[in-house]
């Protein structure tokens, strides 16, 4: 189907899609004779087909294929990556013949990699890209209507993902990601980080799907509505699953999921369809309410969204004005230029953290340093930077190889700073940002150089929307910097900007920026100029500007404008005044802190590089290993978690903060007395027979690692004969069970069933996002981990 087919229909009227496939394939034995849903499509098409029907008689417009886990990466945990190609074709062959006679679509399904992304996990961005790609090329072949990416948690997953079906598929695609009902992904992508991505990177239509029950998903989903034009899809689970009697049970009743999904259909939302537990009958409920209705009228507010991975910020929020962080620059610092040299990167960060609590709305990062491989350093600032603070980025460079590497790295929507009015530089930044959704700074000078005039540069400036329009580049997604030159040298040009602000303000409806630091070079006191300058600038309603966000901001003086404005004739009445004058020095830095106190605050902060200079430090000092590993390294972890369980840090923070604890005590653990109170034991972690998800295991085992604990990890799909067998060999104190499914969960019981009659000692606690306290008391588990955080906690009140 032809993207223009599929929107023209969506503007018609509603679609259907269809309920629960993997809930249902339980539900009726279906999955007993495969070790995998996908294995379905080899040796037992009909069940599928059967499945497909079903929800075609309901009503269903669109039937999503069994190829949720048929990529490369998952399929191996079955011994099946060899049949890929025969798996996601015959998916789309089952769907096909089940709707001869339904005017139903066949959308291809694509779910997660199955591990996550780096940092998080061990799989780099191309390598997704990969994966991805050769499962969409299988499945393009075969030609489904359109791709459905779904039930994604990770952003950068789901860019790798969006780009392989784009680059190997020409239909639609809908990209899907799955929220909590706090409107964040357990990695700590927002909503509105989500939508302000992926609308940029030309998803068809965005959507929500899994892990929360209708009321909740309809929250979130309203938050879309009210902020994107484009079609949304509205895919709630039948509530959350609960264990009774041994058995997954999902709450909601149909009637709760129709009542929601009526709602949604109201806030303007184009597709709606059920996830885990919704059955046939909750698809023919929907159907009979909704089915054929045109789509409700969406009041959209006018957003113009660049994000972080967990925040978005809207650059049309009226009355605000933003600032851009411009030190993290190697530019004149010899000594940040070595550290990056070492693979130091503290300095980025504590020059995120710092611009941030100075008033950066947005960072930009240059990592020009000569000599040096500045894709590798984009790519890194950029994975530093983002998991140490919370606001957009805006990537600085010449260079398209080193900007292509941060866009991958960039788990949000980022600003390219920049492009200029020459069209080779147009034909290569331009299809970057469209390809990876990125907002762009254009820079009104060519290979000419700067214009004299502000009729020049807006003539350079309306030359770049027409390349962009050419390219199919969002024309509003352009912030204009009509540059500045130093006022000493050119001071009839100050004036020439403003008025080109002023002017294209009146044109159009794009954004400007200014870098400010330019204007006073030359002149005695330069942040009065600045300032000046600044609140100059500002009168003549520009919207953004990128400066050091620790300098003083709020100065004006009349001799300064004057000066800008071309009033005083070689600065003469300025300098007169200010030549003599000393700017006030910034305040000088608090005493240096103790060694304790910046051993804590590099485990917080996740500061790997320099840990082992500041362990060294502090043991010369007279610190006591045991001090240090229980009274620094480990109530720093504490401060870690309370952050993590008030969602103020997110899992790639507190991996980071793991890795640094990691670290340090690898050097003290050595100078530990075996029988000090040091760490908490050894513990074996497993998850559970008939479980191939291990993302949450591999997290709790660093977060244990840094805890002090030696941790043997079984890794998945563990008997419950071989945990407790292992256990006893390693003398283990705590057995950490994993399960992601509450299918598997019941293996837990038989774990400890196994643990008791076996008469070892090891203590037992269960964790995983289906799992709960109750049913953790229920199966006489002797605890429940509700995350990693809490898992260390309590194993070490049971050792």
């Amino acid at each position: 189907m032809e993207k223009n087919q599929f929107k023209a229909l969506l503007n018609e009227r509603i679609l259907i899609l269809d309920g629960a496939t993997g809930t249902e394939l339980h539900k009726r034995g279906y999955l007993a004779d495969v070790c995998s849903p996908e294995e379905l499509n080899l040796k037992f098409p009909d069940r599928i087909k059967d499945i497909h029907l079903s929800y075609l008689k309901a009503g269903s417009d669109i039937i999503i294929t069994n190829t949720f886990g048929a990529n490369r990466h998952k399929l191996s945990d079955y011994n099946l990556q060899d049949k890929l190609i025969e798996i996601n074709q015959n998916a789309i062959h089952i769907a096909r013949d089940a709707t001869k006679g339904f005017n139903a679509l066949v959308a291809a399904d694509l779910g997660p990699i199955g591990s996550y992304l780096e940092p998080l996990g061990p799989i780099t961005f191309d390598k997704a890209y990969d994966l991805f790609s050769e499962q969409v090329r299988a499945l393009s072949a075969a030609k489904p209507d359109l791709i459905i990416i779904e039930t994604m948690a990770e952003i950068r997953e789901v860019k790798a993902a969006l780009l392989a079906v784009k680059d190997n598929f020409d239909g639609p695609v809908i990209t899907q990601m799955t929220f909590g009902s706090d409107g964040s992904t357990v990695t700590g992508t927002g909503i509105l980080a989500f939508l302000s991505l992926f609308e940029s990177m030309g998803a068809d239509g965005i959507g929500l799907n899994c892990s929360v029950g209708p009321q909740d998903l309809l929250t979130l989903a309203k938050i879309l509505t009210e902020n994107t034009s484009i079609p949304i899809s509205f895919k709630p689970n039948a509530g959350m699953p609960k264990l009774v009697n041994r058995q997954t049970v999902f709450p909601g009743t149909a009637e709760e999921f129709v009542a929601a999904s009526i709602k949604a259909y109201n806030a303007g939302i184009n597709m709606l369809g059920g996830c885990c537990g919704t059955t046939p009958e909750f698809i023919s409920a929907l159907s009979k309410a909704i089915k054929g209705k045109r789509p409700a009228a969406r009041a959209v507010k006018n957003k113009f969204f660049i994000s972080s991975r967990t925040t978005a910020v809207d650059l049309n929020e009226k009355g605000k004005f933003f600032v851009i962080g411009e030190r993290i620059n190697p530019t004149n610092r010899k000594k940040f230029q070595a550290e990056l040299a070492q693979g130091n990167f503290s300095t980025i960060r504590n020059e995120a953290k710092s611009q941030v609590k100075s008033g950066a709305n947005i960072l930009d990062i240059n990592m020009g340093v000569p000599g040096a491989d500045e894709p590798a350093l984009m790519k890194k600032a950029v994975e530093e930077i983002q998991e140490t603070v919370q606001v957009p980025l805006c990537l600085d460079s010449s260079s398209s190889s080193a900007l292509e590497a941060g866009l991958k790295a960039c788990a949000g929507k980022p600003i390219i700073n920049s492009v200029n009015g020459d069209d080779d530089k147009l034909s290569v930044i331009i299809p970057l940002a469209k390809r990876y959704g990125a907002a762009i700074i254009g820079l009104c000078t060519d290979h000419k150089g700067l214009p004299k005039t502000s009729d020049e540069r807006l003539a350079i400036a309306k030359r770049i929307l027409a390349h962009a329009g050419k390219l199919g580049y969002n024309q509003n997604e352009i912030i204009f910097d009509f540059l500045t030159l130093s006022v000493s040298a050119a001071s009839d040009q100050t004036v020439e900007t403003l008025n080109a602000i002023k002017e294209a303000k009146s044109a159009w409806k794009n954004k400007t920026v200014l870098g400010l630091s330019n204007i006073s070079f030359g002149m005695p006191n330069r942040q009065l100029i600045n300032s000046t300058f600044l609140k100059l600038a500002k009168d003549s309603d520009l919207d953004t500007a990128i400066l050091n966000p620790h300098e003083e901001w709020k100065l004006y003086d009349k001799a300064a404008e004057d000066l800008l404005l071309g009033k005083d004739d070689g600065g003469k009445n300025y300098i007169a005044k200010h030549g003599n004058v000393q700017p006030k020095k910034p305040v000088a830095n608090a005493a240096e802190l103790p060694v304790d106190k910046k051993l804590y605050n590099s485990v917080l902060d996740g500061n790997r590089e320099e840990i082992a200079a500041i362990v060294k430090e502090a043991l010369e000092k007279g610190f006591a290993p045991l001090t240090l590993s229980n009274s620094v390294i480990l109530e720093a972890l504490n401060e870690v978690g309370t952050k993590f369980n008030a969602k103020e840090l997110f899992l790639p923070q507190v991996i980071r903060s793991a890795e640094a604890a990691q670290a340090a005590f690898a050097l003290i653990k050595p100078l530990l007395k075996k029988d000090s109170t040091y760490g908490g034991g050894k513990i074996l972690l497993a998850t559970v027979k008939g479980d191939v998800h291990d993302i949450g295991k591999n997290i709790v085992a660093a977060v244990f690692e840094s805890h002090g604990w030696d941790v043997i990890d079984l890794g998945k799909n563990i008997e419950a004969e071989a945990i407790i067998e292992a256990a006893k060999q390693e003398n283990a104190d705590i057995i950490g069970l994993s399960a992601l499914m509450t299918t598997t969960m019941i293996e837990m019981e038989k774990v400890i069933q196994a643990r008791n009659a076996s008469g070892i000692k090891s203590k037992v606690i269960i964790g995983g996002a289906p799992v709960t306290e109750k049913f953790a008391k229920e199966i006489g588990a002797d605890a429940y981990g509700k995350d990693a955080v809490k898992a260390v906690e309590v194993a070490n009140k049971l050792k």
